[in-house]
């Protein structure tokens, strides 16, 4: 094949490409959870941002206010994974689905937030 036809061919599947929508961006998703103390047995509140990962995924960033780790449940309530520090969770796999993050108040704080990053390749 000459120098002009192996041009042409890539500008071909270049452009195929680009027209069928396919992409080799991964995707990040990222899931927001809190919890406040409160008044034991009155007013303490656990709020979980339900997100939604299209594809099997990796948590690659945690970041965390006053927790000292957080746990996964799914969309459904159903506990997959407690993490005892923020750090322990960098790595963790999970497949497509629906999950919230929950944080974990640490000692002496009233309210905590935490957001998870999972990366869908």
């Amino acid at each position: 094949m000459t120098k002009k036809g192996l041009s042409s061919l890539a500008t071909a599947l270049l452009g195929l490409l680009l027209c069928t929508g396919v992409s080799f961006a991964a995707t990040n998703v990222s899931g927001h959870g809190t919890q406040s103390r409160g008044y034991t047995g009155h007013n303490a509140e656990i709020h979980g941002q339900l997100f939604t990962l299209p594809g099997a995924g990796t948590i690659t960033n945690i970041e965390g206010n006053g927790a000292s780790g957080f746990w996964i449940e799914k969309g459904s309530g159903e506990m997959v994974k407690n993490f005892n520090t923020l750090a322990e969770a960098k790595g963790y796999s999970l497949p497509a689905g629906s999950y919230r993050v929950i944080p974990n108040i640490r000692d002496g704080a009233n309210s905590c937030g935490v957001t998870v990053t999972v990366t869908c390749p």
